[in-house]
């Protein structure tokens, strides 16, 4: 008999081929596999008398019965990272052994000093940080912008994180101009609601926090200021007010892979045990940097300065002297100090400088300035507007350095924080503009340990700042 002689059999069971649909097929090779999948979390179901939770969520890949599983939460400053067993896994309402993905229920054990909830993410140890981030921001956004259209009881927007605020915030935005389209006073007045609601939330927990992260220049040790130019339909171009940009201790490490070393230093400003050094970052930045807003994660969610820190409360003068600030001219010596040598390269870029330099004319003309003055017997006392007269009795040394041309410079700060970084807290100052100095003496503005955020003054940069300054001037009228 050959190999392939047929052979009849008698009474044998007839075997039946039952065909198996796509989806069964990639479960059963999913269970081969094993668990590799990323979901994040939409519901949370737990109870007291049970020691293990339900979460509800939406699963790229696949997992298995038994699978091991890590958590985290991408928008938490603070998260810890723990690790599960899948104990039962339910789709379409059926307890199955394996999914292939899509809407699924897992149950799993409690974790000890864990809560679960809303934008945690359950992931296998395959899965990269982005696809864990994308995973929180689409449960974060299904379940409150999507689901709730942002209508948030007080107990869930105590437990958001300024991460979450921020997300969610950006999500809205998009949502209401793509999805929500109603152009109805009565919903644009909801939405604004929603918006205030989301903005106030955003600036309490940042101001509450231990500490945030900001994006400060090599260049000038200021936070570095964002701005854009941009050119107008009728000819010229408009320089955007310049803002600065802070990160959540969650997204620090992914977002600072962006700046480069030589222009960017990602900065840590602690909050302190009195809860005052954010609010002081801030003024600082707004009231006498010149900054406008705080991009907080992303540049489509910033606060106005306002809405943070309040002038009043921020600009304080010391005891019997003049308050002192002039943010209009230090945003613009700051934007042009921070040009590094790569930048100049670009045609676009002189550009800007240009254009930097024109208001910065302006500004320089308006400006008032503090000299730092010592008196061996006591000056006389300061005039109208913080102005000082020097009389024959005066014995004053004012603070100079070796100019350019064989004449003086003499050293000028635009407010009191650059001046008491170089003298001492308490010394008096005397309230002058350009015009009283400069015929005698160079003007060494804000000469200190960063030299680009300085600027020297000489005559003829004056002669050309009032130039500049009365064509500008005309131009706004």
């Amino acid at each position: 008999m050959g190999l392939f002689d047929k052979k009849e059999k008698s009474n044998e069971e007839e075997v039946q081929v039952v065909a198996k649909t796509p989806e069964e097929m990639r479960k059963e090779e999913n269970r081969s596999k094993g668990s590799s999948f990323v979901m994040g979390i939409e519901g949370v179901i737990s109870s007291e008398e049970d020691d293990r939770v339900r979460l509800i969520g939406k699963m790229d890949g696949c997992a298995i019965l038994e699978g091991k599983a890590f958590v985290c939460n991408p928008g938490s400053d603070n998260d810890t990272i723990g690790e599960v067993t899948i104990q039962a896994i339910w789709e379409n309402n059926e307890e199955v052994m394996a999914t292939s993905g899509g809407a699924v229920m897992l149950t799993v054990p409690k974790i000890e000093n864990r809560t679960f909830r809303v934008g945690d993410v359950l992931y296998t140890e395959d899965v990269t940080v982005e696809s864990k981030v994308h995973s929180y921001v689409k449960a974060l956004t299904n379940t409150y912008v999507a689901g709730k259209h942002l209508s948030l009881k007080k107990e869930e927007v105590d437990r958001l994180s300024i991460t979450d605020v921020e997300e969610l915030w950006r999500f809205y935005g998009w949502f209401i101009r793509e999805i929500e389209k109603d152009d109805s006073e009565e919903k644009k007045a909801e939405q604004e609601a929603k918006i205030s609601l989301v903005c106030e939330t955003l600036c309490s927990k940042i101001l509450a926090a231990d500490y945030i992260y900001a994006v400060y220049s090599t260049q000038t040790g200021e936070p570095y200021l964002f701005s854009k130019t941009i050119a107008r339909e009728e000819g010229g171009f408009m320089c955007t007010t310049p803002t600065i940009r802070i990160f959540t201790e969650s997204y620090k490490e992914r977002l600072a892979e962006q700046y480069n070393e030589e222009k960017f230093e990602i900065k840590k400003i602690e909050n302190g045990e009195d809860k005052k050094g954010i609010f002081n970052f801030f003024g600082t930045a707004f009231y006498l940097d010149g900054a406008a807003a705080v991009e907080v994660i992303s540049e489509d969610t910033a606060l106005g300065a306002g809405a943070l820190v309040n002038r009043a409360e921020f600009v304080k003068a010391p005891a019997d002297y003049a308050a002192v600030t002039n943010p209009e001219l230090v945003r613009w010596m700051l934007l042009l100090g921070q040009f590094v040598k790569e930048d100049m390269e670009k045609d676009e870029n002189r550009l800007i400088l240009n254009i930097y330099y024109r208001f910065l004319a302006y500004a320089m003309m308006q400006a008032r300035f503090l000299i730092p003055m010592h008196s061996a017997k006591g000056m006389s006392p300061l005039g109208e507007k913080g102005r000082l007269t020097i009389t024959a009795e005066d014995a004053v040394a004012l603070p100079v350095l070796p100019g350019k041309d064989g004449r003086q410079a003499i050293r000028m700060f635009t407010d009191w924080r650059y001046l008491y970084s170089e003298f001492d807290v308490g010394l008096g100052a005397a309230v002058e503009t350009l015009d009283s100095v400069i015929s005698k003496f160079d003007c060494a503005i804000n000469f200190a340990k960063y030299p680009k955020a300085a600027q020297y003054v000489t005559l003829s940069d004056y002669r050309r700042f009032e130039e500049l300054a009365q064509k500008l001037s005309g131009e706004k009228k």
